[in-house]
């Protein structure tokens, strides 16, 4: 049975990458030079930045420090449950999680502005397998930005932000994973 069970979850994850790559320019808002411009000043951290240091309560009731995470390529992700993109591209994560396995990576997704039981509900129902950090009152989210998620940074071993992405688009995201593996590789 476990043989079928990876079988099942990479056919899962294929018909998804297969159907953002299909659906998403109409699932998506297209950006015009206004909300892209838009995206820009909402964005506070840029690359070459240090990473704002923070410290987040994970659904597991641990806690995650950003800054204790170097030495390791971080890919940061805010969401929200109810965001259609930030579904799309957590459904992705579960695989990230096992591509880089055995690498020095963290990945650490945030919900922005929900409360525990709700993300409890969502990570089992989805079967994430990766653990969320609580930021109820955005005050880690505001360090990064104003509005707009998903929002994802890339994070170098050293702290500094290397890549960072707004909204979701399939080929967006794997730019970004491209960048990880890219830094892991150095």
């Amino acid at each position: 049975m476990p043989i079928f069970d990876n079988v099942m979850r990479y056919i899962y994850h294929f018909f998804i990458l297969v159907l953002s790559l299909f659906c998403l320019d109409s699932c998506s808002v297209m950006m015009d030079n206004e909300s892209a411009e838009d995206h820009e000043k909402s964005t506070l951290v840029r690359v070459g930045d240090m990473a704002p240091d923070f410290t987040v309560e994970l659904l597991s009731g641990n806690k995650a420090t950003l800054s204790q995470m170097q030495g390791n390529t971080v890919l940061l992700v805010f969401f929200e449950s109810t965001c259609p993109d930030c579904k799309l591209q957590l459904s992705l994560l579960n695989g990230v999680l096992e591509q880089f396995a055995d690498k020095n990576f963290t990945l650490l997704t945030i919900s922005r502005g929900e409360d525990k039981q709700t993300l409890t509900t969502i990570a089992d129902n989805y079967g994430y397998r990766f653990d969320i950090g609580l930021d109820t009152d955005k005050s880690i989210y505001s360090l990064y930005a104003t509005k707009y998620v998903p929002r994802c940074f890339v994070i170098d071993p050293l702290g500094h932000i290397i890549a960072t992405s707004v909204g979701y688009s399939a080929n967006d995201f794997a730019l970004l994973l491209d960048v990880v593996v890219n830094n892991l590789q150095n």
